[in-house]
């Protein structure tokens, strides 16, 4: 078993090899990597796509590349060659979980699908990420699958925007990646009982739809969009949003504060929301400044929130008390700064062992560590062409 440097890690036992790149793979194999694992990443010739996800001044070793790999170990085989296949199997046989995001049939084509993974360790898991299932050759990234699962028009309708735009994040990959992360688990746990490994089939598809709230609102016959207020323009005190459906928010602020009701009786439905939300901003704008009018509404168990920008929620008064950003080794000779995992232990420290890796940088370090090849074998496979470096 690898031997972690942190005592009492949350997976200081566990051994990730993780064949996948961009998003949804890579991020699960970094949430094992913060929380104690050895994950050895195996890069493809070509490189991870995420170095070149970037502005041009920042790719090869770029911040998403960065924020998805933290943490691992990093050899670049080429499958391709039998010589390759044969090398990953034997690292599979030294690993308790194997990642892929291969689009479905390719793992089989490289001979490391769920049949020879199972055949070389039989204990070990496996997930297998896809689009739209092992079923579908279609390849997937988050914005086709956020227009593929409804995101984007329910997006637009529950807005009333007068067009379509895409999703502005990758949460099709991060969600995905969380049920990756939550199924392994299980099949670790399954694993553990009954000395069996088993091969989790995850589509991307299915793990958004499966979390996204709204379904059963959209569910119902006729389907209902969700009622929120919009943000409330409180004048100086800043766009200011308020939890819960209209109705109740005017009920519960008009009777916290005394507000009294602007719609004349028996005005329309639409005019009374107006004109009551509009009261509310006025109220707003005339509170002495923003830490006045959130204290009032946290004194009236209200529950809201300024709207900030994401650069200021990183780097503002919130997110430095929660230590959410450190320094990470940006390989270039420098630093930058990246998102810590959420996660806090009364005991167990989460954190990145080592920098998101170089391609190949690991090569020599992983096949004697872990397959206790002698040099002479190691450079042997350099010079084949089966081992690969920047």
């Amino acid at each position: 078993m690898p031997v972690s440097s942190r005592p009492g890690a949350p997976f200081d036992d566990v051994r990730v090899l993780d064949f996948s790149q961009v998003l949804a793979g890579p991020y699960a194999g970094r949430l094992f990597a913060e929380l104690g694992a050895d994950v050895i990443k195996v890069e493809a010739p070509g490189g991870d796509l995420t170095r070149a996800i970037a502005p041009k001044r920042d790719r090869g070793q770029s911040g998403l590349y960065t924020w998805a790999n933290l943490g691992k170990r990093n050899v670049c085989i080429d499958l391709q060659r039998p010589e390759g296949r044969a090398l990953a199997l034997e690292l599979v046989r030294r690993s308790q979980v194997v990642i892929e995001n291969f689009r479905p049939g390719v793992a089989a084509r490289l001979g490391i699908d769920w049949q020879a993974v199972h055949a070389s360790n039989p204990r070990a898991v496996m997930v297998s990420v896809s689009g739209f299932g092992s079923d579908s050759p279609i390849g997937a990234f988050a914005p086709t699958l956020h227009a593929a699962t409804g995101l984007i028009e329910y997006q637009a309708r529950k807005a009333a925007a007068p067009r379509m735009v895409n999703l502005p994040d990758a949460s099709a990959d991060v969600t995905t990646a969380l049920h990756a992360m939550i199924g392994i688990l299980a099949a670790l746990r399954g694993a553990e009982r009954t000395g069996v490994g088993e091969h989790l089939e995850l589509a991307m598809y299915d793990a958004v739809l499966a979390s996204y709230s709204e379904t059963p609102f959209e569910l119902l016959d006729p389907p209902e969009l969700r009622e929120e207020p919009p943000p409330y323009d409180a004048g100086r005190n800043s766009p200011l949003v308020v939890a819960g459906p209209p109705q109740h928010v005017w009920a519960e602020l008009s009777r916290a504060f005394g507000i009294a009701d602007p719609a004349p009786a028996g005005a329309e439905l639409a005019e009374k929301a107006r004109l009551r939300h509009e009261a509310l901003e006025r109220w707003m704008a005339a509170q002495p400044s923003l830490e006045a009018l959130l204290q009032r509404l946290e004194e009236a168990e209200i529950p809201c929130a300024p709207v900030v920008s994401l650069r200021e929620a990183l780097e503002g008064p919130r997110g430095r008390r929660r230590g959410l950003l450190v320094e990470v080794d940006d390989r270039r000779g420098g630093t930058r700064r990246a998102t810590r995992l959420p996660y806090r232990f009364s005991r167990s420290e989460v954190r990145a062992r080592r920098p998101a890796p170089r391609r190949g940088e690991h090569n020599a370090e992983v096949l004697r560590d872990v397959l206790g090849l002698d040099e002479s074998r190691i450079v042997a496979y350099g010079a084949a062409g089966v081992l690969l470096a920047e």
